[in-house]
């Protein structure tokens, strides 16, 4: 996502297990919320009404949610389904607007998967990459089954118990 003075369609571009788009893994956990609220089509939370630090909304109807480390950096990044306007990118991938039995198959392909829940949740562990949707639909009436709902990318040793 660009500034906030750029307007129109935008891609973000996930690189796992490095960054999403200008938010980095590792960087200063303060300094990437303030990166959040500079990002095009910022919602502020309503008055009265407050926000976790780390969690945003936009105008697209995308959220993000950052998740520190004890040492106050970014340890994980949460990408929640735009409805508009915003297109997230793994490689040429869009991960929310590919049916995600495709997306499915495309990244087994170039890496290995776990896949859980008959492709409800999906994670490349190698990649520190995970996909997720509610449920899975072959329904032509149940579209939201058919379409990942969140991305996660993490750090090394995210997945470490």
């Amino acid at each position: 996502m660009r500034p906030v003075e750029q307007e129109g369609p935008v891609d973000l571009v996930i690189d796992p297990p490095r960054a999403v788009g200008p938010l980095r893994i590792g960087m200063p956990f303060d300094e990437a919320v303030e990166l959040l609220r500079s990002l095009d089509g910022y919602r502020s939370p309503s008055p009265g009404h407050k926000s976790s630090p780390g969690f945003a909304h936009y105008e697209s109807e995308l959220t993000i949610s950052l998740g520190p480390d004890r040492d106050g950096r970014v340890k994980a990044v949460d990408l929640y389904r735009p409805e508009r306007d915003v297109t997230v990118l793994f490689g040429d991938i869009a991960v929310f607007d590919t049916p995600a039995d495709e997306v499915i198959r495309r990244l087994s392909d170039i890496t290995r998967l776990e896949v859980e829940g008959d492709g409800t949740h999906v994670v490349a562990p190698d990649l520190l990459l995970a996909l997720a949707r509610p449920f899975r639909s072959d329904s032509a009436e149940e579209h939201e089954g058919w379409y990942f709902e969140s991305v996660l990318v993490a750090a090394p040793g995210y997945y470490d118990s």
